[in-house]
């Protein structure tokens, strides 16, 4: 399982049905990775955050077009917002 922690920049709706994908962009200082999400639930999280805000840290694998094929995905800044929406991890 590969790691990388950066800034959210981007998110992106891939396709809805038959499996819902999403894109996400994470930027940290020295690179920027795009991670793409098979689970609705994290999904459906993602867009509910504002970009340029939070720092998030995922997990995964790489895909054939570099992209990390997210596991797991911890909110690093945790603020009043997010307590108010919860955490993708519970």
């Amino acid at each position: 399982m590969e790691e990388f922690e950066g800034v959210l920049v981007k998110t992106a709706l891939l396709q809805e049905k038959p499996i819902m994908l999403s894109l996400m962009r994470l930027k940290n200082d020295e690179d920027a990775l795009d991670c793409v999400i098979r689970d609705r639930f994290l999904s459906a999280y993602i867009f509910r955050l504002p970009v340029d805000k939070y720092t998030i840290h995922v997990t995964g694998r790489r895909n054939k077009r570099n992209q990390l094929l997210v596991k797991h995905m911890t909110i690093l800044n945790v603020d009043d917002y997010i307590k108010v929406i919860g955490t993708p991890e519970g």
